[in-house]
């Protein structure tokens, strides 16, 4: 069957991958997943974090960031964090920290047990961000 004037060609398939993209930019400008574990006043805590950078942030400013952040807890007694870096970070994600290191980073959280994601926002706050679930 042929189609009428008043049909309107079938809609692309959307794309099912989510990002988390920064208010005013059409696509986030650069993001790294650190995933690792650490133990913390006898507890292991696994942890799947990601860091995004806001359009004004360097390469090398967010390498810098993501390595320290990965270090952090080869430090606590772990190994350091694995380091993947994408686009943005993907959603949906447990919680999210804005504002990090000088208002230039969200933080997002994955796989934090309860108790972990119950201590994030008061460690977003110490860190300059502000705390959202979710």
């Amino acid at each position: 069957m042929e189609p009428t004037a008043t049909q309107a060609p079938a809609a692309p398939a959307p794309d099912s991958t989510v990002v988390h993209t920064p208010p005013g930019a059409a696509k986030a400008s650069q993001a790294c997943m650190i995933a690792g574990e650490f133990k913390l006043m006898g507890q292991t805590i696994r942890s799947r974090d990601c860091v995004q950078a806001d359009a004004a942030s360097s390469k090398a400013e967010l390498e810098s960031i993501c390595n320290g952040l990965a270090q952090t807890s080869a430090q606590m007694g772990g190994k350091a964090g694995e380091v993947t870096y994408m686009d943005a970070c993907p959603s949906p994600s447990q919680g999210r920290c804005s504002g990090l290191f000088g208002r230039k980073y969200d933080g997002f959280y994955y796989e934090r047990s309860a108790e972990d994601l119950a201590g994030l926002p008061a460690s977003c706050a110490l860190g300059g961000g502000t705390w959202s679930a979710g």
